[in-house]
């Protein structure tokens, strides 16, 4: 049986990430990368990008800081966004330069993770080619095993579509498929006229613009009203001193804006701004220009069309379901000219060859393409069977539901901004018929009996003493962040340091063991934090992950402190409160936290 001292599942961004950071670390390891792709990448693979898939990130910030992406290589410019062939390719290189494309075996899906007495994972896994074998031959397929001494999951969240029911999906004559699929099946939609997409995130956006100007479909954005509606779609690139969402949000000046609970910088200003009257008001003006600049700069008003697609919170709820307009001619002139309409209505059934919306309204179409998110909890079992749930993953109800209420009345006491109920524009109906925003409903956010989002110590580890104990498992991405690139890195040297004992408050000796009541309040504080900030009803992903948009640097700053490595990666003050972190800020963190960690 192949025994290994790291197992990393996913070949994305954070796995790469992981496997070359434990490498710097561990030079004379054995690791595995397993991924069931075709090839290397996750969100960035070859085989899921479409024309026009571009990055919401600019050239220059979305790179590993010790392998810039060179633009002249790869035949991008600065401030570009970033093609999905270029970012498939620079990942390709990336494992190439560091040695990684050895340790990946691709094709290969784990099924199972058993934890024995013994503290070793066994890992039961298939490969694609056994699969196909086993089905002409009609024969059950035959599982293999491996032995990993330490497993990480980087499987990320875009990776098991999620599919909603569809009743009459069975009658429905045209195509129906997830979004995942789009260019697989885009042989599919060659003479298609008309398109239902489902969904109003980032990827729904996508779907929208490639149907309609590769395939010169008319396009239906069907948006159901209990969801976030539209995502706030910024412009690529604004004039003043916020010029990018990217940008502006690892500012850290901005940064202190939001009330999140993480790293200790400025904390004393941060306390004044965020708990006290005076302060919250100048916050909300800091909201209230960013939601009033994005809908002037796209002129939300000028047409009926454009007026339905008017996001229905502020920017304050925003989470990473946020669009970039990074196409190559405007989204908004396709409204315009009729060719996507905008529906806010729930999807009844399906005919043979007609969408039935809850508004009444019959669409017909050729194909539906689901643009309805993923899975949140890992795609793998974990055994003895209802371990899952005892890591903390998602789907279980909360098993400390005191600790829950007491975490929960903290965050209102130290974020007062969250006792506000959200606020939703909801429109009545939504086409170029009819598009007022004519109604206006406060939201009440319900979180009490949704099952519990990932329970993740630093959204990293789970808050199981003999995982702390024996460190032998973490999670790396199951977050969702605009800033993957700065964040991945760090995720990466911290758990490399956890698994080395390193890691000051979980180290475990003889004399010493982690406080396990600590850790757990934190881990509460943290996913509750985030299930409060970005509830799913204005269209954050918090009950289910951490998403971080603002609050993005200032976890950064939590885990280098962690390390014991300064989070002030600028060379001035005025360059630490005024510029937007980057990339480079962060070369050679590995080199230096080895040197203080020996």
């Amino acid at each position: 049986m192949e025994q290994f001292e790291l197992v990393i599942v996913g070949a994305g961004w954070h796995g790469l990430a992981m496997a070359k950071t434990y490498r710097e670390v561990h030079p004379e390891a054995e690791i595995l990368v397993m991924d069931y792709a075709m090839s290397v990448g996750g969100t960035w693979a070859n085989e899921r990008l479409y024309p026009g898939l571009k990055t919401n990130n600019l050239v220059g910030t979305y790179e590993f800081s010790d392998f810039p992406l060179d633009p002249k290589q790869y035949s991008v410019e600065p401030g570009q966004h970033i093609p999905g062939q270029v970012v498939y390719k620079y990942l390709c290189d990336f494992c190439d330069a560091f040695g990684l494309t050895s340790l990946i075996r691709l094709r290969t899906k784990v099924k199972s993770a058993m934890r024995p007495p013994s503290g070793d994972w066994q890992v039961s896994f298939l490969t694609l080619e056994d699969v196909e074998q086993s089905r002409v031959r009609h024969q059950v397929e035959q599982h293999k095993t491996l032995v990993a001494s330490r497993l990480v999951l980087a499987t990320g969240l875009p990776s098991e579509p999620f599919m909603p029911t569809l009743p009459g999906r069975e009658a429905f004559k045209g195509h129906v498929f997830h979004a995942k699929d789009f260019r697989l099946r885009a042989q599919d939609l060659d003479g298609v006229r008309k398109i239902v997409v489902i969904g109003g995130n980032k990827s729904a956006w996508d779907v929208c613009y490639s149907s309609s100007t590769r395939f010169g479909a008319k396009v239906h954005m069907v948006m159901r009203r209990s969801g976030g509606g539209p995502s706030w779609c910024w412009p690529a690139r604004m004039t003043g001193y916020i010029w990018s969402i990217s940008a502006a949000s690892a500012t850290r000046l901005f940064t202190w804006l939001d009330p999140n609970p993480y790293g200790s910088s400025a904390w004393p200003l941060r306390a004044l701004i965020h708990r006290t009257w005076l302060g919250r008001k100048l916050s909300g003006l800091f909201w209230n220009h960013l939601d009033n600049k994005v809908n002037q700069l796209n002129a939300y008003n000028n047409s009926p069309g454009t007026v339905a697609l008017r996001p229905w919170s502020s920017t304050f709820w925003m989470g990473n379901s946020l669009s970039i307009h990074n196409y190559e001619t405007s989204w908004f002139e396709l409204v315009k000219n009729g060719q996507i309409i905008a529906h806010a209505a729930q999807v009844t059934k399906l005919t043979e060859t007609a969408v039935h919306l809850s508004d009444g309204s019959i669409i017909e179409a050729d194909a539906v393409i689901c643009c309805t998110g993923w899975e949140a909890r890992p795609n793998i079992q974990f055994l003895p069977e209802g371990l899952g749930d005892h890591l903390g993953f998602p789907g279980s109800t909360s098993g400390n539901q005191r600790l829950e209420a007491r975490v929960k009345a903290d965050i209102l006491r130290d974020a007062p901004a969250l006792r506000e109920q959200p606020m939703r524009q909801v429109p009545v109906a939504l086409g170029p018929e009819n598009a007022k925003l004519i109604e206006t409903a406060t939201m009440a956010v319900k979180t009490d009996a949704s099952p519990s989002p990932f329970r993740l110590y630093r959204f990293m580890l789970p808050c199981d003493p003999s995982v702390i104990r024996e460190r032998n498992l973490a999670v790396i991405g199951s977050q969702l962040t605009l800033h993957t690139s700065i964040i991945a890195q760090v995720q990466a040297l911290w758990i490399t340091a956890f698994f080395n004992n390193k890691i000051p408050q979980l180290v475990t000796s003889s004399q010493h063991s982690p406080d396990m009541g600590v850790i757990e309040r934190d881990t509460f504080y943290h996913t509750e934090f985030q299930r409060m900030r970005r509830p799913k009803e204005v269209g954050g992903a918090g009950e289910r992950c951490p998403d971080l948009v603002f609050d993005s640097i200032p976890y950064v700053d939590m885990l280098l402190s962690d390390l014991g490595l300064s989070y002030h990666q600028k060379a001035s003050w005025y360059k630490e409160i005024m510029e937007p972190y980057c990339l480079r800020d962060f070369k050679g963190l590995v080199q230096e936290w080895m040197s203080k960690a020996a």
